[in-house]
């Protein structure tokens, strides 16, 4: 729903996996090269390693961490693949907005030891003491968990704050498809659980809008009429960012789960406003529409102004704002607003004084 800006902070925690996966990758393409597998391989690529350890003009990072670890053996059977994974792996990294786009595809099928070797990588590796001492530090997907859950809505839906406990990470590109970018740093987005574990899944839809490229709060805004959520698109936009918005859509549901929770916080929202409203002109004598309405302008206002000051940190933000945004700029609603005040102060329609207010 918002952007997330790529920090310094997120790039010290997870930018190094980048540059980790690159070198393994370019490690893969040098000697020793691996045809026909032989149980004396794993020997013969370790002791490589430790070969390489020595050489001080050796400039790889994750020798330590291969050779402490099952890395290793991951590294051997990339070795039997007879594809250049480094060239595959930046070529997507390159490529990786025009994918979203669907400016560029990638059509390449992966075994299933390169996708086992990836998910190790995730699952495993990055979690890894010795991993993150080489990157240096503790524990940089909990970390990053940490940083992007502190005060914080989920910047898929803007539903639910987001908690350490109640938030996970996601390959906004599944990695169960596309294996490689499984510790790729802008492919990691940290989400609530519902977006995440139960709504999104292993699914996705493109062309498609992403938290760290586009703000998606710039393409469109909520309406509530009928009483129903819709959204609306600011014009002009292009055909490929309307579809990039409604497939950002559709891949987490927001339509129905923002009709189904969300719009009882309008009805709260409105009620306040009536509220407020209501004890700052209740003992006013000979009150016109006029008067009400300006009243209840500035109530919008104040109210606008307290929830910006939220945004991205309070749940459902850009919701409560576009709908303050419709209720002060759309006639009808302002003036039904104003009769329904009127009515509650009880003033009858031959007492009040109604001019044209437009």
């Amino acid at each position: 729903m918002y952007k997330v800006e790529w920090s310094d902070k997120i790039e010290e925690l997870i930018g190094p996996y980048h540059d980790f996966v690159a070198e393994i990758l370019n490690f893969v393409n040098e000697e020793p090269r691996f045809e026909a597998k032989n149980e004396s391989d794993i020997d013969i690529l370790v002791k490589k390693m430790q070969d390489l350890k020595k050489d001080a003009d050796c400039k790889y990072s994750f020798l330590d961490v291969a050779t402490g670890t099952n890395l290793k053996n991951h590294i051997c059977e990339l070795k039997y693949e007879g594809m250049d994974l480094f060239e595959k792996y930046n070529e997507f990294v390159v490529n990786y907005k025009n994918f979203l786009s669907q400016d560029w595809m990638d059509i390449t099928s992966y075994s299933k030891e390169v996708t086992k070797a990836f998910e190790y990588f995730y699952s495993d590796l990055i979690h890894g003491k010795i991993f993150n001492k080489t990157i240096g530090e503790t524990n940089a997907i909990r970390e990053l968990r940490e940083e992007l859950t502190l005060e914080s809505t989920c910047p898929y839906c803007d539903i639910h704050e987001m908690e350490f406990d109640s938030s996970s990470v996601d390959h906004f590109i599944p990695k169960s498809r596309y294996p490689l970018l499984a510790i790729y740093p802008k492919n990691l987005v940290v989400a609530c659980s519902a977006c995440n574990d139960r709504i999104k899944q292993e699914k996705l839809y493109l062309p498609i809008m992403h938290p760290y490229f586009d703000n998606l709060d710039d393409y469109f805004y909520f309406t509530y009429k009928n009483d129903c959520i819709e959204i609306e698109f600011f014009e002009p936009i292009s055909l490929l960012d309307k579809e990039k918005v409604l497939n950002f859509f559709k891949l987490f549901h927001l339509k129905e789960r923002y009709n189904k929770y969300c719009r009882r916080k309008l009805i709260k929202l409105k009620e306040e406003i009536q509220r407020n409203v209501i004890k700052q002109i209740k003992y006013i004598e000979n009150i016109t529409i006029n008067d009400i309405q300006l009243k209840i302008k500035e109530e919008i206002k104040d109210q606008y102004v307290n929830i910006l000051k939220e945004k991205k940190i309070d749940s459902l933000t850009k919701l409560r704002l576009d709908y303050l945004k419709q209720l002060q700029l759309n006639k009808e609603d302002l003036l039904n607003l104003s009769m329904y005040i009127a009515n509650e102060i009880e003033i009858g329609t031959s007492n009040l004084r109604i001019t044209n207010p437009f």
